[in-house]
């Protein structure tokens, strides 16, 4: 079998370039043929995707994703255009190799590569390609552009903005880019953001009908469980009910007893102070999203920013997206 491997050699600092050979190693194992499309950081999604449609699909038994939630978003994007433009043709499954940062995809689906790096992860997720499950997974979309993770508005992306500036000044200095990571640049731009936001007043419609109006700090609208790589906002979200997850935000006490409730790995007491919490909070599931915001906020949809809006307009595409997943026990 032949696959197309879709690599971004940047990810997560630059690991995912420096663990490729053992992936290759690892493909190679499996007797698993493969060509290898890479993602340039510095070139434009839109020529990435170009690109990328001018392979025919149909020569591949799966296409590979290595890299980070940015990597995988592309990747599937990309899959979704071909699929319009050759709505005859045939688009193979989809495989996690999870070598970013946050890794919100792969570990909603219990797919993971520990920092350690075992090899064993490696193999485990590699080997999804011929031993693993059928998944047909749900994808949002917003305009033209489809989302496997999560799309927000307000304060969460205006700590995006501030952490991509920040990467861009870091990535000037040799020695600091080997020092400061993604997570450690991530709570360093967390400062700002906090300060500058306040809540405005915003309108959430859910399939139709107002759910909330009223003052707003951040949402998020997730299709998968895991958000920010540690937090699971919704333990009962699952990535194939045909549903988009929101979580709404009313303040800066809210927002943060909110998150820290969240973290992933809470006992199970934590977890109970959460659902009381959550109770008296504003949580929901539905197919169609509507969010007006009376004044411009920041946005960004899979970790990309998007110009400042006021009405963002979101929708469930269920099982749009054949995927496989690891059957091997961790």
């Amino acid at each position: 079998m032949k696959v197309l491997c879709v690599l971004n050699p940047e990810a997560a600092g630059g690991w995912a370039g420096k663990r490729w050979p053992q992936a290759a190693g690892e493909l190679e194992r499996f007797g698993l043929s493969y060509e290898v499309l890479e993602i340039r950081p510095e070139e434009p999604v839109d020529e990435w995707a170009r690109r990328f449609g001018c392979e025919p699909l149909d020569r591949y038994g799966a296409v590979v994703g290595l890299g980070g939630d940015g990597t995988h978003s592309a990747a599937i994007n990309a899959m979704m255009a071909y699929r319009e433009r050759q709505p005859d043709g045939a688009v193979p499954p989809y495989v996690f190799v999870p070598l970013g940062t946050g890794n919100d995809l792969a570990k909603s689906l219990g797919i993971k590569i520990r920092e350690d790096w075992s090899g064993q992860d490696l193999r485990r997720a590699i080997g999804a390609i011929l031993h693993g499950a059928d998944y047909h997974m749900d994808l949002g979309r917003m305009g033209g552009r489809y989302f496997a993770d999560a799309v927000t508005v307000g304060l969460d992306s205006r700590i995006l903005r501030e952490r991509n500036r920040q990467r861009r000044v870091v990535a000037r200095v040799p020695l600091v880019r080997h020092v400061i990571n993604g997570r450690l640049l991530y709570a360093l731009s967390l400062g700002r953001p906090m300060l500058k936001s306040e809540p405005v007043v915003g309108r959430i419609v859910v399939d139709g009908a107002c759910w909330h109006e009223g003052p707003l700090l951040n949402v998020v609208v997730n299709n998968t469980r895991i958000y920010a790589g540690v937090f699971d906002f919704c333990r009962n979200a699952f990535a194939d009910d045909g549903l988009l997850d929101v979580a709404a935000f009313s303040g800066h006490t809210d927002y943060l007893a909110r998150y820290l409730l969240s973290l992933r790995g809470q006992t199970e007491i934590v977890w109970s102070w959460s659902e009381r919490l959550l109770r008296n909070s504003i949580q929901t599931q539905g197919r169609r999203i509507r969010l007006e915001m009376c004044e411009p906020q920041a946005a960004q949809i899979d970790g990309e920013e998007l110009p400042d809006g006021r009405v963002f307009d979101m929708e469930v595409v269920p099982k749009a997206l054949w995927i496989k997943t690891p059957v091997e026990p961790v």
